[in-house]
Protein backbone atom coordinates (compact mmCIF):
# COMPACT_ATOMS: atom_id res chain seq x y z
CA UNK A 1 0.00 0.00 0.00
CA UNK A 2 1.50 3.26 -1.33
CA UNK A 3 1.74 6.12 1.09
CA UNK A 4 -1.47 8.30 -0.97
CA UNK A 5 -3.75 4.72 -0.86
CA UNK A 6 -6.92 5.18 0.83
CA UNK A 7 -8.45 2.94 2.86
CA UNK A 8 -12.06 2.61 2.29
CA UNK A 9 -13.26 -0.19 4.52
CA UNK A 10 -11.40 -2.58 7.38
CA UNK A 11 -12.97 -5.76 8.12
CA UNK A 12 -11.37 -8.42 10.84
CA UNK A 13 -10.24 -11.61 9.36
CA UNK A 14 -10.71 -14.99 10.47
CA UNK A 15 -8.55 -16.17 12.56
CA UNK A 16 -6.66 -18.59 9.74
CA UNK A 17 -5.23 -16.54 7.30
CA UNK A 18 -1.89 -15.39 7.19
CA UNK A 19 0.35 -13.86 5.42
CA UNK A 20 3.40 -15.85 4.04
CA UNK A 21 6.88 -14.58 3.78
CA UNK A 22 9.84 -16.07 2.12
CA UNK A 23 13.55 -15.44 2.41
CA UNK A 24 16.65 -15.82 0.00
CA UNK A 25 17.01 -19.36 1.04
CA UNK A 26 15.01 -21.98 1.03
CA UNK A 27 14.67 -21.94 4.90
CA UNK A 28 13.73 -18.12 5.43
CA UNK A 29 10.25 -18.45 5.82
CA UNK A 30 7.73 -16.70 8.04
CA UNK A 31 4.03 -16.82 8.60
CA UNK A 32 2.14 -13.60 10.19
CA UNK A 33 -1.43 -13.75 11.03
CA UNK A 34 -4.00 -11.58 8.86
CA UNK A 35 -5.69 -9.48 11.75
CA UNK A 36 -8.11 -7.43 9.14
CA UNK A 37 -8.78 -7.17 5.65
CA UNK A 38 -8.60 -3.34 4.17
CA UNK A 39 -9.99 -2.23 0.82
CA UNK A 40 -7.91 -0.15 -0.38
CA UNK A 41 -8.07 2.72 -3.13
CA UNK A 42 -5.30 3.88 -5.14
CA UNK A 43 -4.33 7.23 -6.78
CA UNK A 44 -5.26 6.25 -10.41
CA UNK A 45 -9.03 4.78 -8.45
CA UNK A 46 -7.82 1.19 -8.61
CA UNK A 47 -9.18 -0.90 -5.32
CA UNK A 48 -7.56 -3.85 -3.83
CA UNK A 49 -8.30 -6.42 -0.82
CA UNK A 50 -5.01 -5.87 1.47
CA UNK A 51 -4.36 -8.04 4.50
CA UNK A 52 -3.51 -6.26 7.43
CA UNK A 53 -0.73 -7.44 9.81
CA UNK A 54 1.48 -6.50 13.06
CA UNK A 55 4.44 -5.17 11.59
CA UNK A 56 7.82 -7.51 12.40
CA UNK A 57 10.01 -4.04 13.32
CA UNK A 58 7.21 -2.55 15.30
CA UNK A 59 4.61 -4.43 17.52
CA UNK A 60 2.50 -1.12 18.12
CA UNK A 61 1.34 -0.91 14.33
CA UNK A 62 -1.02 -2.73 11.65
CA UNK A 63 0.73 -2.52 8.66
CA UNK A 64 0.02 -3.85 4.82
CA UNK A 65 1.05 -7.69 4.61
CA UNK A 66 3.30 -6.50 1.36
CA UNK A 67 4.90 -3.87 3.30
CA UNK A 68 5.59 -5.78 6.36
CA UNK A 69 8.68 -8.46 5.62
CA UNK A 70 11.04 -9.16 8.12
CA UNK A 71 14.69 -9.11 8.01
CA UNK A 72 15.14 -13.04 7.80
CA UNK A 73 12.10 -13.09 5.35
CA UNK A 74 12.00 -10.21 3.23
CA UNK A 75 10.00 -11.59 0.22
CA UNK A 76 5.88 -11.23 0.56
CA UNK A 77 4.66 -14.29 -1.55
CA UNK A 78 0.87 -14.59 -0.69
CA UNK A 79 -1.89 -15.24 1.59
CA UNK A 80 -2.72 -18.76 3.01
CA UNK A 81 -5.21 -20.15 5.37
CA UNK A 82 -5.37 -23.22 7.50
CA UNK A 83 -8.31 -24.01 10.09
CA UNK A 84 -7.97 -24.23 13.24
Amino acid sequence: MAVADKILSLVPAEPGWRAVYGGEFAGESELARVVAWALVEEDDGDRRLVGMVVDPNDGTQIVPAPDAASTTASLFERYGFKSL
